[in-house]
């Protein structure tokens, strides 16, 4: 009987050094912590396990315990996700690629957020005040770098390339009778972040000015500025979607943070980080 005890409670003592966290009455163990936290790095993150360390695997702990809790929250709200939900949000955010079954409940959790978020902060707005008064409070996250407009032209072989540089540099708009000729709509570029050769080409980067052809290792390159506009302010009018955006979203990252926190409070959490 004695031994029957000792190996009993030893048992017991072995089941919960296996155990890194509790909510309520569901204990999570090591090895599910483990299996889901590689399934989230390489199917999310796509870095290798080994460059994982413990404090990532206790952040991890901590955002799966907190997924439980909204996946039980959004239960008693009535709120589920439909497989076309989740489809399309897989689609727009990571792609059309295998997911575990760990990694589609933690996407799902995600989902589940911004539904309750929906509801939880549906009467949230920003007002023009509020808009105006950050705008001009935070003007150097507005200010906007020197850009051109540049018209892009990719061809086959170095021949053709020199025609296109001529007709481009003398003026010209068309490049209409010339063979295996491929262009873009023009695009704003910053300055700041052309490439050192297309700087070097472009460079004082005046209206007009073409590079002469570069070499891309499947073709030819040519470039031609055809607008400017310098450096400068993002104006008011401009600037107010964005930063509604922003604050509309701070606002509501608000709300459920303190939603989460009361709702956290009908569970008993319990955490064993020493355990990982």
């Amino acid at each position: 009987m004695a031994l029957f005890v000792l190996i009993t409670l030893l048992m017991v003592g072995f089941s919960y050094a296996n155990v890194v966290a509790k909510v309520n009455q569901r204990s999570i163990t090591r090895e599910e912590v483990i299996s889901a936290f590689n399934a989230y790095w390489r199917g999310i993150i796509h870095l290798p396990i080994a460059q994982a360390t413990k404090r990532d695997m206790q952040e991890f702990l901590v955002e799966y315990v907190r997924s439980l809790i909204i996946q039980q929250e959004a239960k008693k709200m009535g709120i589920n996700v439909k497989e076309s939900e989740f489809k399309e949000y897989i689609t727009k955010n990571i792609g059309n690629v295998p997911l575990s079954e760990t990694v589609r409940e933690l996407v799902k959790t995600e989902i589940l957020t911004n539904k309750i978020l929906d509801r939880i902060a549906k009467d949230i707005d920003v007002s023009d005040r509020e808009i105006t008064a950050y705008y001009y409070l935070n003007l150097r996250d507005f200010k906007l770098p020197a850009q051109v407009l540049v018209r892009r032209v990719l061809v086959e072989d170095l021949d053709t390339a020199n025609e296109v540089y001529y007709r481009l540099s003398k003026g010209a708009e068309s490049l209409e009778g010339l063979r295996g000729v491929k262009e873009g709509d023009p695009m704003w570029y910053s300055i700041q972040t052309l490439p050192e050769i297309v700087k070097q080409q472009l460079y004082p980067y005046e209206v007009g000015k073409t590079s002469k052809p570069i070499d891309t290792g499947s073709g030819y390159l040519i470039l031609k500025v055809i607008d400017r506009r310098g450096d400068g302010i993002l104006s008011l009018e401009e600037a107010k979607p964005v930063v509604k955006e922003k604050l509309l979203k701070e606002k509501r990252q608000e709300v459920f943070k303190k939603w989460f926190q009361k709702v956290s409070k009908e569970y008993r959490v319990e955490f064993f980080f020493w355990q990982l």
